[in-house]
């Protein structure tokens, strides 16, 4: 209704102002000023009509009554930056900062750009917030991270790069471009730090020898020596893919202990019950009691019917 009153009432009131600052032109500067300054009036009033006064827009809304009354500067143009909640916001606010950084804005118009990046969850989220609980931009953003705190991607630290070890099949070049990428998101990690990390992560071979045998002077130089090897082995898989025969990983073979033949087949394996040693030890004897028995008579065996006595009294 409100609305409609001003709109009726406006051009009337501009209509007859406009014969009075005719009429007030020929009284001299003080006409003119009177003039000016109804004119302003009538724009205020025509403004709000079409924009809407400040403290209705800031009826309800998360930001103060100041954020909400700063003007836009003529060139404000919207980010392209877009957060839904399903990030890391603590990532998304530094970007923005950087962004904002380069234009100079104002704590309240950076408000007003932040919000326009939130979109999905984090929108709804916004306009849950207490009506002008939102003064600032840096309480803006520190409501989001707190909001999203579990989307935060933790840090990594120089634990990170003391756990990583070479897989069984990877690669030297591989795991070394691994290493490094991982040594980027460790910030807190020194160069000694790096250097001995990819040496004890190293599989048992011959580069993990010879950085142990002679210390690397720098993490840079590990590298650089590292880079030999790459080179080394990935010219070995060329040789042996040209010889049509893969790479064969070598077998270890245990030697015989000293004072023993060589291992045969376990009876486990044949399928046979091993005997004991005792058993063995009587079927052999029985074996060779049997053979004897077997064997052909060369003479006749003698009897004999007179002994000689063993034991003779002494009267006698």
């Amino acid at each position: 209704a409100s609305h409609t009153s001003h709109a009726t009432t406006a051009p009337t009131t501009v209509a007859e102002s406009q014969d009075e600052d005719v009429s007030s032109y020929g009284e001299g500067g003080a006409g003119r000023d009177r003039a000016m300054e109804r004119m302003a009036e009538q724009l205020r009033q025509l403004q709000d009509i079409v924009e809407g006064r400040p403290e209705r827009r800031a009826r309800g809304h998360p930001f103060s009554r100041e954020i909400l009354a700063a003007p836009l500067p003529n060139n404000f143009k919207e980010t392209n930056l877009v957060y839904d909640g399903s990030s890391d916001p603590s990532r998304h606010v530094r970007t923005f900062e950087n962004m904002t950084v380069l234009h100079g804005d104002s704590d309240s118009v950076c408000c007003r750009a932040f919000l326009s990046t939130l979109r999905g969850g984090a929108l709804d989220w916004f306009h849950q917030l207490p009506p002008g609980s939102i003064a600032s931009f840096e309480g803006f953003t520190g409501k989001l991270i707190n909001k999203y705190s579990s989307t935060v991607v933790q840090e990594k630290t120089y634990l990170t790069l003391m756990a990583m070890r070479e897989g069984e099949k990877e690669s030297l070049r591989k795991y070394v471009a691994r290493f490094n990428q991982t040594c980027l998101e460790v910030h807190s990690a020194s160069d000694e730090v790096k250097a001995g990390g990819l040496i004890r992560s190293l599989r048992a071979g011959s580069c993990r020898t010879s950085l142990a045998k002679t210390p690397a002077r720098s993490y840079k130089d590990v590298l650089k020596r590292c880079r030999k090897y790459i080179n080394l082995e990935e010219m070995e898989m060329e040789f042996a893919k040209l010889e049509g025969v893969a790479r064969p990983e070598p077998k270890k073979e245990k030697s015989p202990q000293r004072g023993r033949s060589p291992r045969r087949d376990s009876p486990k394996r044949s399928g046979q019950k091993r005997a004991s040693p005792r058993r063995e030890s009587r079927d052999s004897k029985q074996e060779k009691r049997d053979e004897w028995q077997r064997r052909p008579m060369l003479f006749e065996r003698q009897r004999y019917h007179t002994f000689t006595p063993l034991r003779k009294d002494m009267l006698e």
